[in-house]
């Protein structure tokens, strides 16, 4: 599936309110995110909401991102209960609380990058060592460990979004970023490695 820069860039803005570019999109991030180093194996997920606000598409379950396939993307309703395909990502629930937390939000991605799993396990302050990235990120929250698919983690990680976070760290479990675009929730992922990358390295260096 090719889907360069320039396709990308003219798909996006009419993204949500077309299927078929929403679903080849959200492939494209899934081999960027791939290709970046911030996913590996089969770990992470992506969804997007469509136009009229009333349904996502969502990654299947234990699938490899970079190699996804516009027709394996799952078409899911936003509203909790109501039935859902079969294997769908696991991590649906913390998807949909997102985007019950804030009606601005049109996608969300989940990865565990490695620098920003790191952060969330020894519970570093990001805003101590880097407040200027973590003005640019748009705000950064921690939550508590919580099981993978959990209402519990979809609980937590929807008030840090209400609150105003666009990237959260999961204790032991990754990252999550929103944005309106799929493209402002890869920014924020991969900024947020960065940032994550350089904390490390600052505190290493005291210790």
């Amino acid at each position: 599936m090719l889907l360069g820069p320039v396709r990308r860039a003219i798909l996006e803005p009419a993204a949500a309110g077309n299927d078929e570019a929403l679903r080849l999109l959200i492939c494209y991030h899934g081999r960027r995110l791939w290709e970046a180093g911030l996913i590996g194996g089969c770990c992470g997920n992506l969804s997007a909401r469509l136009h009229q606000g009333d349904a996502i598409y969502i990654t299947p379950r234990a699938m490899n991102k970079s190699r996804l396939h516009a027709e394996e993307i799952r078409l899911v309703p936003l509203r909790a209960g109501e039935e859902s395909p079969a294997r769908v990502s696991v991590e649906l629930a913390m998807h949909r609380a997102c985007y019950y937390a804030d009606v601005g939000i049109g996608a969300v991605i989940h990865t565990h990058a490695a620098a920003l799993t790191a952060l969330g396990i020894r519970g570093l302050d990001l805003s101590e060592v880097l407040p200027e990235a973590v003005a640019a990120l748009g705000g950064v929250a921690r939550v508590p460990y919580a099981p993978s698919g959990s209402e519990e983690l979809a609980e937590s990680v929807g008030q840090a979004v209400s609150g105003g976070a666009r990237l959260v760290l999961l204790e032991r479990h990754g990252a999550v970023t929103v944005g309106h675009t799929l493209t402002d929730a890869y920014d924020r992922m991969e900024l947020g490695e960065l940032s994550a990358k350089a904390a490390l390295l600052a505190v290493g260096a005291k210790d």
